[in-house]
Formats: C-alpha cells, structure tokens, sequence
C-alpha cells in the first residue's frame, strides 16, 4: 500500500512542478514545507496510535497467557489427561477470559497482598484474575467430568464472581477486532499442535511465529497497511522530517538567489522550515522512545514461547506421572491373575 502512496505524491509533485503554472513565492515555498511537515506528523500520529494499541494489546494478552500458565503449573499437581492441544486451548481461553475487561476495579478483585508488584497496577490484576479463573477452570473439570471448559462458560462464571462484567468491548477493542485477533492466535497455535505427542519436542519457534505472522487481525494496521512497514517507517519517520526540513531550508535560499537575491525572504523561509521540522523530529523520536513497539511486539513474542514451552514441560511431566502409575498398577494387578 505504501507505494503506491509514495507514487500518487511523486505524481502529485510532478504535476504541481511541470504542469500547474504558478509563481513560486518564499512565502508559497515556506507555508508548503511547513504544511508538509506538520502533516506528516499527524500521520504518524494516527499511524502510531494505531500500531501502538494492537502491539499493546498482543503484548496483554501474551502475558496474560504466560501468567495463565503460570497458576495452572502451580494448581496442577496430578495428571490432567490432556493433550498438548487441548491444554493450550483452556489456558487460551484464560486468557481471553481476563484480558478483555476495562471496567474492573482493584477493590472489586480482592487481590492477594501477595500478588502487589506496586509497579504494574493491570499486572496485580490481571493476576488476580487468572488465579480465580483457574480455580473456576479445574473446579468445573472436576464437576462436570470434562476435559476443558469453553470461553463462554468460563466467562459466565466470572461475572458470578464478580470478575467481570457483561459489558460491550471499548470502543477501540471493537474498531481494531482486537478479541478476534488474539482468538485467531490461539486457534492457529492449536491447529499447529493438534497432531504433537509428547514424545518429541515441538519447536515453539516455528508455532510462534506462524501464529503471530498468519493473523490477518495484527499482521496489518488500519486493514491496508502492512504492520512492519508501518513499524519501519514510524521508526525512519525522525530522520525523514530532518531532511524535509534541510531540503526546505536550501530551497529557501535557491529560490531567493533566483529571484534577484532577496537573501532576506530566503533565510525567512529557510528559519521556518528549520524552527518547525527539527522540534517535530524531536517529538516523533521522542514518542518512538516513549512507545518502543519494535521491543514490545519482541517481548510478546518471547513470552509466548516460553509460555508453549512451559506449558508442554508441564503436561509431558504429568503424563510422565500418569504412565508411571498405570504401569505400576497394572504390575500389581498380574500376580493375582496368575495365582488365580
């Protein structure tokens, strides 16, 4: 998408340059450059709004998921009987179940002292949250006999408790898909494993990168743009403005040396154009700092294939355990067959 952005303004320019007569003034030249350049940064404003929630939205729900792993390592002692796909599954919907809730309060959570981090308010919630949920997950297995517990049902279960509420996404959550797009993640990491035994080490890297690479909900920004050349560009976007703002500043003095030498015209425009572009360039480098999406989409990344890996450790020890014991059993079980 981005070029054929580039190409309509090249055209533009072309146009404006070879074909629209019009007398090129200082003032002309310096109200361009300065619009230029303000307009730029309000396209990487919107552009770094919309990367920026997605990214953080991923990397929410990727330690949401970690930490949902987490709890069920502690609270799952005994052989569960699942397989590797189905265990994914219920901590994924875990951490769908926690991770869409705006409207909670810390005092409604009852959170434990000792989950207080006092650094990361959502993280002592979130994990307040995951630890009620799991207790809700294994006590419903326990009841009803089943292997997993569904997104839905898990959800009802929460707002019994108090957890959460049944209220429509947040505005932004709905306009990015964000739900789906975190749906799809663990859908597409389940079909990836839907075959895996433990008997071989799956490669949590390959899963991983398939399931972030392939979601059509985080792979784009606003539909059309393509997410890492948005990330590219945004982070390239300083040093562009610098540039505009030079090229703004030799073409102030080129176009008064050409009009008979007004110099003075010319270092007005060339001031302008420098007294707006640096400041601006200042500013976007400034939110970049702010707001690194390139290390927080890597961090969600890694959290997410530590949580596979943990999570796979984990079920491979409790199967481990639970082959232990049917085989002990069923040696126990054969002397008496014979002596009968």
């Amino acid at each position: 998408m981005f070029k054929y952005i580039f190409m309509a303004i090249l055209a533009a320019i072309s146009y404006f340059v070879f074909f629209y007569d019009a007398v090129l003034t200082n003032q002309l030249i310096g109200a361009l450059f300065v619009s230029g350049i303000l307009g730029c940064l309000l396209i990487f404003l919107i552009f770094k709004v919309g990367l920026h929630y997605k990214i953080n939205a991923l990397n929410r729900f990727a330690l949401s998921f970690y930490f949902s792993v987490f709890e069920y390592k502690k609270a799952q002692k005994t052989p569960s009987g699942l397989s590797y796909a189905r265990s994914v599954r219920e901590q994924g919907d875990i951490a769908l179940a926690v991770n869409f809730d705006p409207t909670l309060s810390t005092a409604t959570l009852k959170i434990p002292a000792s989950l207080y981090s006092g650094k990361d308010p959502f993280l002592d919630k979130l994990r307040a949250k995951i630890q009620e949920a799991e207790r809700i997950k294994l006590k419903a297995r326990q009841l009803d006999g089943k292997a997993t517990v569904i997104l839905e049902k898990t959800k009802d279960l929460l707002v019994e408790k108090h957890l959460a509420d049944k209220t429509p996404p947040a505005r932004l959550v709905g306009v990015f898909d964000i739900e789906n797009g975190v749906a799809h993640i663990v859908d597409v990491t389940v079909d990836e494993i839907k075959e895996q035994g433990y008997g071989d080490t799956p490669d949590y890297e390959i899963i991983t990168r398939i399931a972030f690479d392939n979601s059509p909900y985080f792979s784009t920004t606003f539909k059309y743009f393509d997410s890492e050349d948005v990330l590219a560009i945004l982070f390239r976007a300083p040093f562009m403005i610098i540039l505009l703002g030079i090229i703004g500043t030799f073409a102030g003095f080129y176009l008064a040396l050409g009009q008979g030498g007004d110099i003075k015209s010319g270092a007005a425009v060339a001031i302008v154009s420098s007294l707006v572009g640096l400041p601006v360039s200042l500013l976007m480098d400034y939110i970049n700092t702010l707001f690194p999406d390139k290390s927080r989409y890597q961090q969600s990344f890694n959290k997410y294939k530590e949580s596979l890996e943990i999570l796979f450790n984990h079920e491979r020890e409790l199967d481990s355990i639970g082959r232990d014991r049917r085989k002990g059993s069923v040696q126990q079980s054969v002397p008496e067959t014979i002596f009968e």
